[in-house]
């Protein structure tokens, strides 16, 4: 591994050849990033599916197909950050290295897990959110419904002023907590990233609102090349719990893989990282020599 030589250039973008960066990454990486993303997708799929699937029978009557619609959105919403963590372990990794390799990805890895069970499931309301919609997919409860609404809106907030936490997570490996007194725990880092660059973070946090679009874009596509080909122009259980999910999370994909590289961006502005880099790579090579 050699840090001054990177898989994507180390330099500063603007937003929009970010975006236009994420496309070719996606290209690049697509098979990985499928795999990526299928340990965690396909678990919380059928996670969602158990929690909703009460109101499988009653699919038929649109108030009811709307309603899980409204419910699957939220909780695929809610859990984009933590469904996005092994594509943000696998670019992490294919940024210095030609091939990424699992084994050298997870490495280090456990000790992290209890601090993303505690950060991203529970205090990203992951977990509560799961709980409310299943206690509304019970008898449509309009209370349990509008709380998880809210409960989205607070997690959007979150994400818009503190977007890097999986990053920090993984990738940083902070602690979250620390006897020592200088030692750089997750708040610590989190606020160092995060508070200086608050109008940044909220402009980028509006424009990854185009991921709504891209959601109905994909989403109306298989809907209708599905009508085409198949015939079937109604909402059933087929395309409900799985090819509606499928649409949603390939956005998850592709707005995490822009969220690295804006985490990228945000340390090159910030921090100087390409020059920590190449200081870095030179140290590394004088102790080659000197050893």
């Amino acid at each position: 591994m050699q840090l001054d030589k990177t898989r994507i250039a180390i330099r500063e973008r603007e937003l929009l050849e970010i975006y236009d960066l994420a496309l070719i990454v996606m290209r690049v990486y697509w098979w990985k990033i499928v795999q990526a993303l299928a340990i965690t997708a396909v678990p919380l799929t059928l996670i969602n599916a158990g929690l909703l699937w009460v109101m499988e029978p009653d699919l038929v009557v649109n108030e009811t197909a709307g309603l899980f619609i409204y419910y699957m959105i939220a909780l695929i919403f809610l859990e984009a950050p933590l469904a996005g963590l092994p594509i943000t372990l696998l670019l992490g990794d294919a940024l210095f290295h030609e091939k990424p390799n699992w084994r050298r990805m997870c490495t280090g890895l456990w000790p992290v897990i209890p601090r993303i069970f505690w950060i991203i499931v529970v205090l990203r309301a992951i977990l509560p959110g799961m709980a409310l919609a299943f206690i509304g997919s019970f008898d449509e409860d309009f209370i349990a419904g509008t709380l998880l609404f809210f409960l989205c809106c607070y997690a959007a907030i979150l994400r818009a002023v503190r977007p890097y936490i999986g990053e920090i997570l993984i990738l940083e490996k902070n602690p979250v907590f620390s006897r020592q007194k200088d030692a750089i725990t997750v708040g610590r880092r989190s606020s160092a990233l995060h508070q200086p660059n608050f109008g940044d973070l909220v402009i980028r946090a509006m424009a990854s609102s185009i991921s709504i679009l891209l959601a109905a874009s994909i989403v109306m596509n298989v809907f209708g090349l599905r009508g085409f080909v198949f015939g079937q122009w109604n909402w059933d259980d087929m395309f409900l719990f799985i090819w509606f999910p499928m649409a949603l999370w390939l956005v998850v994909a592709f707005m995490t893989v822009v969220r690295f590289l804006c985490y990228l961006d945000l340390r090159i502005r910030r921090e100087g990282w390409e020059v920590e880099l190449v200081l870095r790579a030179e140290a590394t090579r004088m102790k080659e020599v000197a050893g």
